[in-house]
């Protein structure tokens, strides 16, 4: 069986020695917010600062409750649904929303970002490309 992959998007990534940043919008209750998040394909879900839920409009603590594992610890989380888009690709995902103020990163994991989308990335290029998975 073979595949072939074509991609709607191809973006030029900065090369930091922090990961893969991209920018995303997220959408709720009719607030946008734009913001950045680092692609971590070893992340089991999205996970957003406090403080861009509470932007959105969100009482965090109402959420669904998540409790997730880090190298540090344990970071206590509240899922909501939101409309998550990237480079125009947009869907409905349950992304996670730190309880405390203060989360240095926004990470895009495998529910509620990439299980939407065909992902293939040349490091060596610093070259992403992405398509709505269908």
């Amino acid at each position: 069986m073979s595949t072939d992959l074509s991609f709607a998007v191809t973006y030029q990534y900065p090369d930091r020695p922090d990961g893969i940043t991209i920018p995303v919008l997220l959408r709720a209750g009719g607030e946008v917010i734009q913001a950045s998040a680092k692609v971590d394909t070893g992340s089991e879900c999205c996970i957003f600062s406090q403080e861009l839920g509470v932007k959105l409009g969100l009482e965090i603590e109402r959420g669904l409750y998540k409790p997730m594992g880090s190298l540090t610890g344990t970071l206590e989380t509240y899922g909501h649904e939101v409309i998550l888009q990237t480079f125009g690709i947009a869907f409905e995902s349950t992304i996670y929303f730190a309880k405390y103020p203060g989360l240095r990163r926004n990470l895009l994991g495998r529910d509620g970002w990439l299980r939407h989308l065909q992902l293939a990335i040349i490091d060596y290029e610093n070259t992403l490309y992405l398509s709505q998975y269908s």
